[in-house]
């Protein structure tokens, strides 16, 4: 579940020493009339991709190399593609994303190099901010159709601190609800498994309260929907560890002394991978 990244941007934020700030993907500009896909399965079309459900996806109908195209209006720059609950990687998909000149002809610039995800979590895809009008996504298959369920095209919040410690790794971060049962005698008689998921919690101290009311407004107006979001904690040291998540509590500073900054406490629960 890798978060990509431009080369130029790479090297900026190394030089800055944020490279590791952690990541909210919660800004989309995804609309049902702003998406056109060369391929759709009549069952699997592509406006299910402006709906945060993983439980509806698009999905292509052959393995010829194909285009999913956004329009996105807004005054704010773009520096995102993110996309959840796909089979890009089990299914060898060569993935790449472009961006368009506006003119007519319209001509595309390549933003994202084409790469093969290396595994089917969700994918942070990470360019230098820009104003943007119409950006699609190209897909070379080789014998998988390719599918997915969430696209966003967005700007991301990345938070001034990192996480503290104890929090759970992402990929370990599993929760079970499980129900065994024992005989009199006390032997072992199976167990049925209820539910299994992701869950995390993640506390970030000393947030500047100027840089929290210019910021965060947004983000927590998302996330009171509990509607979900991308999120990467250290996104440079190991970008494999990307979720697609929901928040599960009020997410509201603690602010003790706010000349010394905020900190924040919230918990989320992640999507699994499988589709």
């Amino acid at each position: 579940m890798p978060v990509v990244i431009s080369p130029a941007l790479v090297l900026s934020e190394l030089a800055a020493g944020s490279a590791d700030a952690p990541l909210l993907g919660w800004h989309n500009l995804v609309t049902r009339s702003g998406i056109e896909a060369d391929q759709e399965n009549e069952s699997f079309p592509a406006t299910n991709l402006a709906n945060p459900s993983t439980a509806l996806r698009w999905q292509g109908e052959s393995t010829a190399t194909q285009y999913l195209t956004f329009t996105v209006s807004s005054a704010d720059d773009v520096d995102y593609v993110g996309i959840a609950r796909h089979n890009l990687g089990s299914g060898q998909v060569t993935v790449s994303v472009e961006v368009s000149d506006g003119g007519s002809p319209e001509e595309w610039t390549e933003i994202i190099d084409e790469l093969i995800p290396p595994s089917d979590q969700p994918l942070v895809l990470r360019f230098e901010a820009q104003p943007v009008s119409r950006i699609r996504i190209k897909f070379q298959p080789t014998a998988t159709i390719p599918r997915m369920a969430v696209v966003h095209v967005g700007k991301l919040l990345r938070l001034p601190r990192g996480v503290q410690p104890s929090v759970v790794p992402l990929t370990w971060a599993v929760s079970d609800d499980v129900v065994s049962a024992q005989s009199e005698a006390g032997d072992y008689l199976g167990a049925i498994v209820l539910h299994q998921a992701l869950a995390t919690s993640v506390q970030i101290q000393w947030l500047d309260y100027a840089w929290w009311n210019a910021n965060m407004p947004g983000f927590i107006a998302h996330a009171r929907q509990s509607l979900p979001f991308f999120f990467a904690w250290l996104p440079h040291s190991f970008p494999f560890e990307v979720g697609y998540a929901w928040s599960t509590n009020d997410i509201r500073p603690d602010a003790q002394r706010v000349a010394a900054g905020v900190t924040i406490n919230f918990k989320m629960d992640l999507k699994a991978v499988a589709l």
